[in-house]
């Protein structure tokens, strides 16, 4: 496509979901190994930032593969689906031009972000705006965990780091965004290393929120189990889009702490109340079961991409894990320090 041609609604749709499915389909070992060169590229920007206390990773691939980051990456069938939805999308308004992508190129650099402008935007349907259709791109989210006391000096030094490093959120340029998929899923299919980043979803929480949520997801679970209910604990994070921001929906930790959650150099402490957690939920509830509460936590599309029967047993595999970790010989009562 010509820098300065103009896509239509059908165009830019079938581009989207095709390199989407193809990125999907393509589940060899080189790209697990892209992954990994993804998450250690991150893991060591952000170990730059003072106030640094760790880091983790949620969604794809984490919770597609073992605690190790090993295995076959499974075919989701649900996120093909996810695209032909978007190709019928694009059939229904297909005459129609794709406004966005001269608006983009013209007016991004002074928008805020692409919720503010775009989202009430009247020139284009709603089903194909911007971010509907970055949605359908793969990425990663990782989060770095920060020092209490130093949340908005991290938040300027680890967007300077991203910036300085290539490592792009899809909002930073949409557009970009869709060429660099497009550039990376070709190079591994032709057996090729990327050296360019996925798109990255980008978070900032603070220590000790995530340790209060770490620590309260066993008993949580556990009550939601008595009361018939599902189990909720939200999580509020900046997030790191055009610029940082607090997004107006709370995530569910629950869910994330069962499906995907993965810690990089955590502090000791931390890993500990990981590493206790963990284990008191998998032997105090039945694997199966916890199964299920997995699926009752997650989001109808996130459920729908469990339905995989791999993805499954990926699961279970994971919480035996969890049941053979040690308790410990004496459980540490004291707090954190201000600072965390």
């Amino acid at each position: 496509m010509a820098e300065n041609n103009q896509e239509t609604m059908k165009t830019i749709s079938e581009r989207v979901a095709r390199v989407s499915t193809e990125f999907e389909r393509n589940n060899s070992d080189l790209k697990r190994r892209y992954f990994i060169w993804n998450i250690e590229a991150f893991n060591t920007i952000v170990s730059k930032v003072k106030g640094f206390r760790g880091s983790f990773g949620t969604g794809y691939p984490f919770y597609a593969l073992d605690s190790r980051l090993e295995g076959t990456l499974p075919i989701i069938q649900e996120q093909i689906r996810y695209n032909r939805q978007l190709m019928s999308e694009g059939q229904k308004v297909a005459p129609r031009i794709w406004e966005c992508q001269s608006c983009l190129r013209k007016n991004y650099k002074d928008m805020p972000d692409l919720k503010k402008i775009c989202k009430p935007c009247p020139n284009i349907s709603p089903e194909l705006k911007p971010r509907k259709i970055i949605n359908r791109l793969p990425d990663m989210d990782m989060w770095m965990v920060c020092d209490s006391l130093r949340l908005e000096q991290a938040q300027v030094e680890l967007a300077k780091l991203l910036k300085e490093y290539s490592m792009k959120t899809s909002d930073v340029d949409p557009l970009e965004s869709i060429e660099d998929v497009t550039k990376i899923t070709k190079m591994l299919k032709e057996g090729q290393l990327p050296a360019i980043f996925l798109p990255i979803d980008c978070h900032i929480i603070e220590y000790s929120k995530l340790k209060e949520l770490i620590e309260r997801a066993p008993d949580e679970i556990n009550e939601a189990k008595k009361q018939d209910k599902i189990p909720y604990l939200p999580i509020a994070p900046r997030s790191y889009r055009k610029y940082w921001q607090t997004d107006d929906e709370a995530y569910n930790f629950i869910y994330d702490f069962l499906s995907a959650f993965t810690s990089f150099n955590f502090t000791p402490e931390l890993q500990q109340a990981l590493n206790e957690s963990r284990r008191r939920v998998a032997t105090e509830n039945e694997s199966q079961e916890l199964f299920d509460t997995l699926m009752k936590s997650a989001t109808d599309a996130n459920a729908r991409r469990f339905d995989t029967a791999e993805l499954e047993d990926i699961f279970l595999k994971k919480i035996e894990e969890w049941k053979e970790i040690k308790e410990p010989q004496e459980k540490k009562k004291s707090g954190i320090s201000l600072g965390e």
